[in-house]
Order: C-alpha cells, then structure tokens, then sequence
C-alpha cells in the first residue's frame, strides 16, 4: 500500500497485519449498512472480526435493524479501531454472503472475553462477508484531534441555530458536547455505493440540533463526503453508551473564522436501553380504541 497525501489506498484483500489487527475482544467494531431510504446506518457489533484476506465474520445475538437491512441491501462498510491511544483503525467495504447458526466462528465469539460468561445471551447467527475493498492498519493522528478540539471552544458557538425544539436530548447532547468521546461519520460512497466510516473525534455539537467537525485531522476523507448526502455519525461514550444521528451534511462553512463541516440532525436513533430505537422525530401513535359503536 503506498500512502498519497494521507490517503491510503484500497486493497481487495485485507493483510496479514490487517487480520491480526481485527481479533482482539476489546476494541471498537462498527457495522454500517443502508436503511430502506437508502442512508447509511451504523450498528456496534463487537463480535466481528477478518477470518482469513477474503472474509469478515459477525455475530448476533439480538435482531436489529442492522440484520435486516444488510439481508436486502448486502453492501456494508465494516470499521474497526483500537480502545486505547495511539489509536489506530481499519475501513473496509464488504459484501454480506450468508449466514449460519452453527460452527467455530459462533463458538470463537461465544468463548471471546466478552460473551463467555452471558448465561442467558449468545451470539446465535454468524453473518459472513466478502471483502470488496480495505484499507491498511490507518494511525489517527493525536495532534490533529487535539487541535480539532481547540478550534471547536473557539468557533462552535457560531455555528448555533436559531431552533427552539432541542432535538439531542439530555443524554445525547452530553455525548456529541464533551471533549473526548468516540465518534463515527458513516456516509454512502457515491463511487460503488458502499457505506464508508471515518473517525471523528473532534466532532462535536454545536448545539442540540447541530453537529460540527472541523477537518482538522484525516481531511483528505472527510472531503470525500459529498455535499447535500446523508450522513449517519455514531457518538460513544467510554462506558458505550451510544447514539446514532442521522442527517444531511451540507458542507463545509466558517465559524469565527475557522472551517467546519456542518451536519444538520434530522433523526435520532437509540441504541441502549431503556429505548431502543428512533427517538427523534417522535413516532406518533393514535390512541387505543376501547369503545366500538355502528
């Protein structure tokens, strides 16, 4: 792999590296696949890792959202990315395969560190996956999240809405606010139509109704979001709680002087309990009808 202005190129065939990269229990494991109106979606699976340079392998133990779409629409970005600083991550593009409730993948996964002592929860299917294209071991620069983070306390708060709705919650706000917490933008690839992830980091609210990044570290990716698409970004905290939002990144702009790429939040999805599910808009519901008359 040969490196061009910070950008990696693709690979048919993930490496060696690449595979041992993939294995540990502990690290962060991202699904992200392609909803019935055709946005990316994003689904931590932490049971996912390279079984050999042609093959990704997940496992499920709940039935969500993310089984179903990747069953009708098998194209899927796949993202991996170590716990612990240095971080360093992998991106890959896959095609979903088949699946099977049977076998030594299912057992690896339910041996792992992870799910060996779940009495009741086990990862049931395995879902397999043909590599399309991959990258190499990827390092994300500590200086450039830190100096993305200076220049969101200086110019975040120019990029506030007029709203008076607070779409972000209590919960969610807190994630997209602090300083340090994980963060995923997922987008479609208008080139094959697979679903890329890029870390994020200095992402952040800039109020409850907004998200801003300014591309302060891998920008030569983030460039490659394209204007006007929709954009999905899973915000983490360190005790993986989690939030996916979903909306439309209307490009880059200046904040007190300083660029930022703006995505204006349409809906919000919940991962953890005690709600799964979306939580903005709110889904309306009629009430229950107790008394019938002719």
């Amino acid at each position: 792999m040969v490196k061009t202005k910070n950008l990696f190129k693709w690979s048919s065939e993930i490496s060696e590296e690449g595979i041992e990269f993939t294995q540990p229990d502990i690290m962060l494991k991202l699904i992200s696949t392609i909803d019935d109106r055709g946005w990316p979606h994003i689904t931590l699976i932490s049971s996912n890792r390279a079984i050999n340079k042609k093959q990704i392998v997940w496992g499920a133990f709940t039935e969500g959202t993310s089984k179903k779409y990747v069953k009708k629409r098998p194209k899927q970005g796949i993202f991996f990315m170590t716990a612990e600083m240095p971080f360093k991550f992998i991106q890959a593009k896959a095609d979903f395969t088949h699946t099977t409730s049977e076998g030594e993948d299912l057992e690896h996964f339910n041996q792992s560190q992870l799910m060996r002592y779940f009495t009741y929860v086990r990862v049931h299917t395995a879902y397999y996956n043909n590599i399309v294209a991959v990258t190499p071991v990827r390092n994300l620069p500590l200086f450039g999240v830190v100096k993305g983070i200076i220049k969101d306390m200086i110019g975040k708060g120019g990029a506030k809405t007029i709203l008076d709705e607070k779409r972000l919650n209590v919960l969610g706000y807190k994630l997209f606010a602090d300083l340090i917490a994980v963060r995923v933008i997922a987008y479609i690839d208008p080139t094959d139509g697979y679903p890329t992830m890029i870390p994020c980091i200095q992402l952040q609210a800039a109020d409850h109704n907004r998200l801003v990044f300014p591309p302060s570290v891998l920008k030569e990716d983030l460039y490659r979001i394209p204007v006007n698409s929709k954009v999905a970004v899973l915000g983490m905290n360190f005790d993986f709680y989690y939030q996916v939002v979903k909306g439309t990144f209307i490009g880059f702009k200046k904040f007190r002087g300083i660029k930022f790429g703006v995505i204006e939040i349409e809906e919000i999805y919940n991962s953890s309990p005690p709600i799964v599910g979306k939580i903005y808009p709110e889904i309306e519901t009629r009430p229950k009808v107790t008394d019938f008359h002719l």
